[in-house]
């Protein structure tokens, strides 16, 4: 195959250590990436991918979860989540951040305000108003808080979709025929979750609407059904017949 003018032709030998690069662009003897396949598609920046304590992979760079470029190209559907899984992990790291200061400040706060009530007893509306100006800061950590878990949960959904849409491009892709061992070695999961991911698209092939709905010929029933009618009241005349 030739290549075409002024397009640039596959880098075959990584440019730092001059070692060999595999089919998708990464050197084997020093781990640079130079194939589009390792291109992020949240920061597009060419870098490779790690694995999560939670069981996933995501980008060196950016830190956004990626599917491994093993599983092949991600289509633009599954780029988007991608990005709205990004979105909600950042929204969801913001809201503990803030909580975690609120909490912080409203125990100091508490803390203070608690000696300084001791020491100098003021009337008891200042009292109260000032324990729950002190009270203020946990309210809002815990409204935080809640925010972080919410945004965390869609994190999560948006995750599970991407692999799930992972899952099924695999499966199409080797013709329906896909062992768990196989399809975690390409997602980088574990065995346990692939066994999963296999059997949530099972489900949802069961649970599709079938392509062609059956149609019923009512006509045909409805001739049926006279006919059976006519036919009693037939009978029935001729045994009243004297």
């Amino acid at each position: 195959m030739t290549t075409p003018e002024g397009a640039a032709a596959p880098q075959k030998t990584c440019s730092a250590c001059g070692g060999e690069l595999d089919a998708l662009g990464r050197c084997a003897h020093c781990g640079a990436v130079f194939g589009e396949a390792y291109r992020c598609p949240v920061c597009h920046a060419l870098s490779d991918i790690e694995q999560t304590k939670a069981g996933y992979t995501r980008c060196r760079t950016c830190g956004a979860p990626r599917v491994p470029p093993e599983a092949g190209p991600s289509p633009a559907t599954e780029v988007e989540l991608l990005q709205t899984a990004r979105r909600e992990q950042l929204r969801a790291g913001a809201f503990r951040a803030g909580s975690g200061f609120a909490l912080g400040s409203g125990l100091l706060s508490l803390v203070v305000t608690s000696v300084v009530l001791l020491a100098i007893s003021p009337a008891p509306l200042a009292k109260a108003f000032a324990i729950f100006a002190s009270l203020v800061p946990l309210v809002l950590a815990f409204m935080a808080f809640r925010q972080a878990k919410a945004h965390q949960k869609k994190f999560e959904r948006a995750l599970q979709q991407v692999w799930l849409s992972a899952a099924s491009r695999v499966v199409s892709s080797e013709g329906g025929q896909v062992k768990s061992a196989d399809l975690a070695k390409l997602l980088r999961v574990d065995e346990a979750r692939a066994e999963l991911l296999l059997a949530e698209l099972s489900v949802q092939d069961l649970t599709a609407p079938p392509a062609i709905a059956p149609k019923v010929r009512v006509t045909e029933l409805a001739d049926a059904r006279e006919l059976s009618e006519a036919a009693e009241r037939q009978d029935e005349a001729l045994t009243r017949k004297p």
